[in-house]
């Protein structure tokens, strides 16, 4: 085959490749919402937004799991993410009516400049894009692993367990479960408050 016949066929394929892509939009009146830390557990996302509905886990890509801000009622760190380019993080997608994306607004503290929220575009197993909105913490915590990550930005216990449980229920890739539970804790439960409205012990 001569290759003023192969230049065409290459540009016909990179054109499919790039234009193919499969980009899908929510109902009309709902929201797209990537979750990656305690709201990938359905009981724990339900308490205070209800018209939650799974859609499909997905991917992050260029993104790093991490912790930082303290919050009383978890007696440890948050999850975050961060902007890295040697990492990935996988997430569950809910659609949720938009009307009710202010509750979500509260529990992840945007109005006391927590968390703010963000559109990214993620990626689900069959290879649709989805443009979902999150939640990043204002500050960014350094790159830190294992032992190496200060007692202050440990989560507890009882929060960590819950991440896993909902990468689990979600059924999120094996390793990425496992990458989960490579976090160190603080050795802490959460308040009896907290444990209670998810019905602790799982």
């Amino acid at each position: 085959m001569q290759s003023t016949t192969i230049i065409p066929i290459l540009l016909f394929s990179l054109f499919k490749l790039y234009y193919c892509v499969e980009i899908v939009t929510t109902a009309p009146g709902t929201t797209f919402y990537f979750a990656y830390g305690s709201n990938l557990l359905t009981k724990r996302l339900h308490i205070n937004n209800p018209s939650a509905i799974f859609y499909s886990i997905a991917k992050l890509n260029n993104y790093r799991l991490d912790f930082n801000y303290q919050v009383d009622a978890w007696q440890g760190a948050v999850a975050t993410i961060v902007e890295d380019q040697d990492s990935d993080v996988w997430g569950t997608v809910w659609t949720m009516d938009t009307d009710q994306l202010h509750n979500l607004d509260e529990q992840e503290g945007v109005s006391i400049g927590m968390y703010y929220h963000k559109n990214v575009t993620v990626t689900t197993p069959s290879g649709q894009q989805l443009v979902a909105r999150t939640y990043i913490e204002t500050k960014n915590p350094k790159k830190a692993n294992g032992t190496d990550i200060p007692m202050e930005r440990r989560p507890s216990n009882t929060y960590l367990e819950v991440i896993a449980l909902g990468a689990i229920e979600s059924h999120l890739p094996s390793d990425y479960i496992g990458f989960i539970f490579s976090f160190p804790t603080n050795g802490k439960m959460a308040t009896k408050t907290r444990r209670e409205e998810l019905g602790y012990p799982f």
